[in-house]
């Protein structure tokens, strides 16, 4: 994700690893990941496991039905995407303290504050901010693809070791336990928790400390190419999933589905009728 892109994923955290621009990749090295002799494979969450159950992180909708509840008028919606990204600033540059889901809840609450300002309401009030919030924190407010389950038991059951590496908050690990996703990861790195994100090698190196696998031993799946490249670039086995159509910039295997991910890992499947998804299965 790029840094304001509108998903609930934080793209980086204060940890002083400076992020690669869009469009530039980390030095690849050569002849890393071979496919026979991979035991694990990682995988990013948003986007790639699950998507948004409303079809957006941030749903503009959620805001509008609490001002219709709540009676609010004067806000300026047509300023919802400038005031998104004042939210996610916030967001982006305190992410890294939200070591509990307390303290997450309460960066939630400050950031929407900030986007309702930003929508001309000058004085929001916490029970509208509350109702703005609420679908989240009540609901998942996420669900697995529908191939995530199907896929994740076929591996399991065909001996790889997984871990989900995700730029994210700690309440994801609760939200995956709720969609019955949880059990499949030995490993479950959050960015918030490590004081680290993606593309900063530190976080990629904490994922194969808990998966207890070696990067020449590991797959790597997630939407960003560049981070996909850094994976690359330790010695994993970089794979960009691309599930919306578009076409990545990228020198690395890109799957649609995580079926592409079979027939790269599980070589003999992709002869398969049933294989989908794979556009480029180096």
């Amino acid at each position: 994700m790029t840094t304001l892109q509108r998903q609930k994923k934080s793209p980086r955290s204060s940890s002083g690893c400076a992020p690669t621009l869009a469009g530039q990749s980390p030095a690849i090295s050569s002849g890393s990941g071979d496919l026979r002799q991979i035991q694990g494979i990682l995988f990013d969450s948003g986007d790639t496991l699950v998507r948004p159950k409303a079809g957006e992180w941030f749903p503009k909708q959620d805001f509008v039905d609490a001002f219709r509840a709540r009676g609010v008028t004067g806000a300026n919606m047509d300023r919802f995407r400038e005031a998104l990204d004042a939210g996610l600033r916030y967001l982006n540059k305190h992410h890294a303290l939200a070591v509990t889901e307390d303290i997450e809840r309460e960066q939630f609450h400050t950031a929407y504050e900030l986007i309702l300002r930003a929508l001309g309401i000058s004085n929001p009030t916490e029970d509208l901010v509350a109702d703005i919030l609420r679908p989240f924190e009540e609901d998942v407010g996420m669900e697995p693809f529908p191939d995530t389950v199907r896929v994740l038991r076929r591996l399991k059951s065909a001996g790889f070791r997984m871990g989900v590496v995700s730029d994210n908050w700690p309440s994801l690990g609760r939200r995956f336990h709720t969609m019955g996703l949880r059990s499949y990861f030995d490993a479950f790195v959050i960015s918030a928790l490590v004081g680290s994100s993606k593309p900063c090698e530190s976080i990629y190196r904490v994922a194969v400390e808990e998966i207890g696998i070696p990067p020449e031993h590991l797959a790597f799946v997630d939407d960003r190419p560049v981070n996909a490249a850094t994976a690359e670039r330790i010695g994993m086995k970089g794979i960009v999933i691309s599930r919306y159509g578009e076409v990545p910039d990228t020198d690395l295997p890109v799957i649609s589905d995580l079926d592409g991910l079979i027939a790269i890992v599980i070589p003999e499947t992709a002869r398969s009728p049933s294989s989908r998804g794979t556009q480029d299965p180096r």
